[in-house]
């Protein structure tokens, strides 16, 4: 079976219902004048991280409403979503505090519908990121030349970008084809597992390094099924 990404799986929904150069970040940390160094970077990575969590909430009550209308695939499909989000988030969170800051709270409002139209909110939000939100927060990351920050969200964009063209059916179709989709989902057999370094997310046991950071095997996580 070939590899289910999280792009893949939005493809299925639908079908069935750059490079920036990377420098180092001096002796800023060290010297205390991170913040003063790198506020660009600094603003960058908040908005990503927020960006992110919002995600990860509401992949979790994606789940919820999942399970509630009986599609348990597509309820561990979004449980693993919502864990590719919080390592996103969680690698801006220690950026930010590496670099001296931290993150303010602020609201995230969550807004669960039935699995069908949650699965159409997914494919806008993940579009979103991949045309318009990480191209922005890349060309900001340049100029202060932050390495770590620049490589985290590449990582990020990359996830996302996976599976851009199928991404697009999915708007296309999921509302024709929804029937299909669920009943197709529902029958395949999916084994999560996450890359806790970067993201990435494949629906089998990984047997060689992943694709996006090339970190060995040893960093994929199994995702267990909701209950």
């Amino acid at each position: 079976m070939d590899k289910f990404s999280r792009r893949k799986f939005l493809f299925f929904s639908a079908s069935f219902s750059l490079l920036l150069p990377f420098r180092g970040y001096a002796n800023a940390v060290e010297n205390n004048s991170s913040i003063l160094g790198y506020p660009d970077t600094l603003s960058v990575l908040k908005k990503a991280f927020h960006s992110e969590m919002l995600a990860h909430r509401h992949y979790i009550k994606f789940v919820e409403k999942a399970m509630a209308e009986n599609y348990p695939n597509i309820a561990y499909l979004f449980h693993s979503f919502s864990f590719s989000e919080k390592i996103h988030a969680d690698n801006y969170n220690r950026i930010i505090n590496k670099l001296g800051s931290e993150i303010n709270t602020i609201p995230l409002l969550v807004n669960v519908r039935d699995t069908k139209s949650n699965l159409t909110t997914a494919a806008l939000k993940e579009m979103e990121k991949i045309q318009t939100t990480y191209p922005e927060f890349l060309k900001k990351l340049a100029a202060e030349e932050c390495e770590e920050a620049i490589t985290n969200c590449m990582y990020s964009w990359k996830s996302h970008r996976q599976h851009e063209k199928k991404i697009k059916t999915i708007q296309k179709y999921t509302e024709f084809f929804f029937g299909s989709v669920a009943k197709k989902i529902e029958g395949l057999s999916l084994d999560f597992h996450v890359c806790e370094i970067c993201g990435s997310t494949i629906d089998e046991e990984p047997d060689s390094p992943c694709d996006i950071c090339n970190k060995p095997m040893s960093h994929y996580q199994k995702i267990n099924r909701p209950t």
